[in-house]
């Protein structure tokens, strides 16, 4: 796993705006792959872009026009919930 994480940062450090590579925990990674997210997709619905709409716990009638993000929820946590990693879960290690 930990070649996995040094190639991750890596990545990230060279495809996005992302903090320097340093030793990261899993949490911080996630982290930064959700502001790369954020800021490669600005603000479009990664429900309405990737998925079928109808899986996000939150959808609301109003979501159903176009891609932006329009539920007033916070962009990590809409990004959160799409991946699938609660904040509250942490690091598995």
């Amino acid at each position: 796993m930990d070649r996995l994480i040094k190639t991750l940062q890596v990545y990230m450090y060279d495809q996005y705006d992302c903090p320097d590579v340093h030793e990261h925990d899993e949490e911080s990674l996630v982290d930064d792959i959700i502001y790369a997210l954020i800021q490669k997709n600005e603000n479009r619905c990664p429900f309405k872009n990737y998925d079928c709409i109808g899986k996000c716990k939150f959808n609301l009638i109003s979501c159903a026009q176009g891609l932006e993000i329009d539920c007033g929820r916070e962009y990590e946590d809409i990004w959160r919930d799409f991946i699938g990693v609660d904040e509250s879960e942490g690091s598995n290690e």
